[in-house]
């Protein structure tokens, strides 16, 4: 018979198995924006370069690494029920390159420039909300000005959303069951075990 408790596409009617009214706490996202940028340039000063990194050194990449962090600077409320936050966004980088040798090392680095979002807030409440920021950083483009720091061409996508914690009521059908699991190919044991004592 079919492992009806578990996640997956619902097929025949969705009501059947539906057992309990369940409760939950969750981040409600009230309101939220995003935004793609391309061909930006941003200078990178880099931390724990290894001291046996052997000069020039040839950037590879950086990306993001981590979550990003808001730091509001000014929340101002508009005239059209939204609130206009401006602060830094600041993004942990891993830096990949390589040194004259061909060896391969990472150094750290943060991304940091100033924004604003002009988004819906609810109306006040007990449980404050809070702003949240998500961005994922690339560049494949980019060159040593200095030992210790990077000049790069990046691109980003950035989302910003207001979060509410809330308790919300929602129908279930109980607790998931999970199938057992399997392996991706032979068992090695299995495998061993099968062969015959003695050779033919």
């Amino acid at each position: 018979m079919a492992n009806t408790l578990r996640a997956g596409r619902i097929t025949g009617d969705p009501a059947a198995g539906l057992c309990e009214r369940m409760c939950i706490e969750v981040k409600r996202v009230f309101d939220g924006c995003r935004e793609s940028v391309s061909n930006q340039n941003f200078t990178l000063e880099l931390n724990g370069i290894p001291p046996q990194a052997a000069p020039p050194l040839t950037f590879i990449r950086a990306e993001s690494h981590g979550n990003a962090v808001f730091t509001l600077s000014d929340e101002e409320n508009l005239a059209n029920g939204k609130t206009c936050f401006s602060g830094e966004v600041s993004i942990p980088v891993i830096v990949t390159f390589a040194d004259s040798l061909g060896n391969r090392y990472t150094a750290t680095s943060n991304v940091r420039f100033f924004r604003e979002f002009a988004l819906g807030t609810p109306a006040n409440s007990i449980v404050p909300y809070s702003l949240e920021v998500f961005v994922a950083f690339l560049s494949t483009i980019g060159n040593f000005i200095s030992p210790a720091a990077v000049s790069v061409n990046a691109c980003y996508v950035l989302i910003a959303k207001v979060i509410v914690p809330t308790d919300i009521l929602v129908p279930t059908y109980g607790r998931c069951v999970y199938p057992d699991c399997t392996d991706c190919g032979e068992n090695t044991c299995n495998a061993f075990l099968e062969l015959p004592l003695f050779p033919d």
